[in-house]
C-alpha cells in the first residue's frame, strides 16, 4: 500500500463511494501497542493537515476540515505519565494545541472524564457531558465549565438516557438538551448475563473462532 492509498482509507476518499464517516476500529489491536497505533494514525492525518494547508494558496484556511473523535479516550490520553502512553499523549495533545489552525480538531469521548489528561481538556471549548454518577468525574467537569454552571451540574446524576447538559461555543446558554436517536441503533448494549446463563449449554466452534482470531 502507498501513504496515498492509506490516506484516502482513513478519510473516506473510496474508488466506489466516498464518505464523510470514517470507523479506524482498533478493538482487535493488543494493548502493548496501542498507544503506538493511535499515534502513528494521529501523527498521519495531523501532517496531512499541515501539509495540505502548505498547498494552499492565497487566503484559503482550508478545503477539507477534519474531526478525529476518541472514543475510549482515557485509554490514549490519560493522566498519567507512564511510558506506555506517552505517544498517543504526545501526539494527541499536540492536536490539541496546534490542529485547528490546519483544519484538524478533536473530540474526545469518555465515561471517566476524571481519568482523561487535563491539556487536552484546556484546549476543549464545547462540552456535551451526559449521566455522571462518579463523584470524582462529577467535580473534575465542574472545575472545567463556568461558575454559573453550578445547578447543572447537580443534575448529572440524574440525567436520563439521551439526555446531556452543553456548554460551549456552540450554545449561547448552557442548557440540557436531548440527543436524538440513530437510525440504526448501536449493538453497543450490555450483555444480559443471567438469561444467557439460564439457557441450555451451547456447543462452540471454537475452530471458526480461533480461524477468524488469526486472519
Amino acid at each position: 500500500m502507498t501513504i496515498e492509498g492509506v490516506l484516502k482509507q482513513f478519510l473516506g476518499y473510496e474508488p466506489t463511494k466516498n464518505a464523510n464517516v470514517t470507523v479506524i476500529d482498533l478493538s482487535g489491536i493488543p494493548f502493548e501497542v496501542l498507544s503506538i497505533t493511535v499515534s502513528f494514525i494521529s501523527r498521519l492525518i495531523f501532517e496531512f493537515g499541515y501539509f495540505y494547508k502548505r498547498k494552499l494558496a492565497g487566503g484559503v484556511d482550508c478545503e477539507t476540515p477534519i474531526l478525529l473523535v476518541y472514543e475510549e479516550a482515557h485509554k490514549y490520553v490519560p493522566r498519567s505519565d507512564l511510558v506506555k502512553y506517552r505517544a498517543s499523549k504526545t501526539a494527541i495533545e499536540r492536536i490539541a494545541k496546534e490542529g485547528r489552525k490546519y483544519g484538524v480538531t478533536l473530540g474526545i469521548v469518555s465515561q471517566r472524564p476524571s481519568e482523561v489528561s487535563e491539556t487536552i481538556f484546556s484546549q476543549c471549548s464545547n462540552f456535551i457531558a451526559m449521566r455522571l454518577t462518579n463523584p470524582d468525574d462529577q467535580g473534575y467537569v465542574k472545575k472545567l465549565l463556568p461558575d454559573t454552571s453550578g445547578d447543572l451540574i447537580a443534575s448529572l446524576p440524574a440525567l436520563q438516557s439521551g439526555e446531556a447538559l452543553l456548554i460551549g461555543d456552540s450554545i449561547i446558554v448552557p442548557s440540557t438538551v436531548i440527543i436524538d436517536k440513530c437510525e440504526a441503533k448501536p449493538n453497543s448494549t450490555d450483555i444480559s448475563f443471567f438469561t444467557e446463563w439460564s439457557k441450555a449449554w451451547v456447543d462452540v466452534d471454537f475452530e471458526k473462532i480461533t480461524s477468524l482470531w488469526k486472519q
